[in-house]
């Protein structure tokens, strides 16, 4: 029995000064993990590659039993939040059962073997003090798109892909044009825009609250988390949210009961920005001018434009804006 994993009973201050710290660490990685070798992209090479490290040749569609040390982490990891205990479960399951399910990686640039998915079961294995991970090497993704893609595949038929998780590695993709829009997310993902948009806004939540949630997966759901967002909105304070999650976890609330208590704390709806709408059409296209009057923002919509009239659109747009 692995008694150096014993959950023990703390009080919510003690949790709060631990998040506190971790919020200060980024969420993903590992830093016994290069930069410079997590940041890689992945790129053809042959199926066959000579681990110069290790001295290890490894051939893709065989299976491994990796040192931790030669294994690179998932520079497009699906998996954006790790828990502490999540990893200290993993550790105790490999100690004690061993590892069922093979991680999966393709060959790096100097042969190294990079992880597609098994992160959870990589740092269990390194807080467990064990020596190898078992690795299935598989074809190199074509790009970060795919290795995305099948990575964040593997965490859903799992169940262990959360929106949280969503949300923060989004964000990432989006600003980094791996995908150029969220419409080109959403369609790649399988899901509705407006689904995507809603996961997204969990982005905005402060590292330690969404640590405090993740601790829990009974929040895990996008209509809790969002109602949990929206009641940080209200309260803007990161102490009052992580109380208020601790106390979801505890007294089973549902989700309607946060939004109550958000309701109750703005005193009446949410206070949203005045604005406007305007109907416009061009050249037989229709769409809406929106203003919003609190922020300066204004927003253009035109759907069933021509390749002609979007790009005159675009160029009567861009008119306005002469350099200064």
């Amino acid at each position: 029995m692995a008694t150096g994993f014993k959950k023990k009973t703390v009080s919510i201050e003690r949790v709060a000064a631990v998040e506190m710290a971790a919020a200060t660490a980024p969420i993903v990685s590992d830093p016994r993990v290069s930069a410079s070798a997590a940041s890689a992209p992945p790129t053809q090479l042959g199926s066959i590659q000579d681990d110069k490290s290790a001295g290890t040749v490894y051939e893709v569609g065989k299976v491994y039993d990796v040192p931790l040390a030669a294994l690179k982490s998932n520079p497009v990891n699906p998996r954006a939040v790790y828990t502490t205990m999540a990893v200290d479960e993993m550790a105790v399951s490999l100690t004690t059962s061993g590892q069922r399910i093979s991680a999966t990686a393709y060959i790096g640039e100097h042969g190294e073997p990079i992880l597609i998915e098994g992160e959870t079961r990589l740092r269990g294995a390194r807080a467990a003090g064990l020596p190898t991970l078992r690795v299935e090497i598989r074809p190199r993704p074509e790009n970060d798109r795919a290795l995305y893609e099948e990575a964040r595949a593997a965490n859903v038929e799992r169940r262990e892909q959360t929106p949280l998780d969503d949300a923060i590695r989004w964000r990432e993709l989006l600003s980094k044009k791996v995908y150029p829009t969220q419409a080109a997310l959403a369609k790649a993902m399988k899901l509705g825009e407006d689904q995507v948009s809603r996961t997204l806004s969990l982005a905005t939540l402060p590292s330690r609250i969404v640590h405090a949630c993740a601790e829990h997966p009974s929040l895990l759901s996008l209509q809790m988390l969002n109602a949990v967002r929206e009641f940080y909105e209200v309260k803007n304070s990161e102490d009052e949210t992580i109380e208020l999650v601790f106390e979801v976890a505890r007294s089973g609330m549902g989700y309607r009961d946060v939004v109550a208590r958000r309701k109750a704390a703005a005193k009446g709806p949410v206070r949203r920005p005045r604005s406007s709408r305007e109907e416009v059409s061009f050249k037989g296209a229709k769409g809406e001018f929106k203003t919003f009057e609190e922020d300066g923002r204004i927003e253009l919509m035109l759907k069933g434009l021509s390749v002609e009239a979007a790009k005159e659109v675009a160029e009567k747009i861009k008119a306005l804006f002469v350099a200064e």
